[in-house]
């Protein structure tokens, strides 16, 4: 007898626990980071650039790895320099002058009524020094 209240207890437990699961909120998960490969490189040479981004929330994404050059309190704007739809990037850049470069992801999202894109998120920005 005490071994069948102590399995009623440990069901009731967990029915209760599932039931609590169940009810409980959702949340979308949704990421985005990007990276580039060497922080330091020689003028000419190549800068390896993956972005990666999604979100579970939004039905349509579009992501973006952006890019500026300059120095800290003189950038040029951002600029779109590799565009995909699945949600991961990867692309080499040429290095052509000394300075920094720096790359950004940024994830634009639409609704399925009206097709606006709107920015859903975007990386912090990653430095590359450009040397002689």
């Amino acid at each position: 007898m005490k071994l069948g209240l102590k399995r009623l207890a440990v069901v009731g437990a967990l029915g209760t626990a599932s039931a609590a699961l169940a009810v409980s909120p959702a949340f979308a998960k949704g990421d985005i980071s990007v990276q580039a490969t060497p922080h330091t490189v020689h003028a000419g040479h190549v800068v390896k650039v993956h972005g990666q981004g999604d979100d579970d929330a939004e039905g349509y994404t579009t992501l973006v790895i952006q890019e500026r050059s300059g120095k800290p309190g003189h950038w040029s704007h951002w600029r779109v320099v590799k565009r995909s739809y699945t949600g991961d990037a990867r692309m080499n850049v040429k290095a052509t002058h000394r300075g920094d470069l720096q790359f950004r992801s940024v994830l634009y999202s639409t609704d399925s009524h009206h097709r606006h894109a709107k920015t859903d998120r975007t990386s912090a920005p990653v430095t590359v020094h450009v040397v002689r």
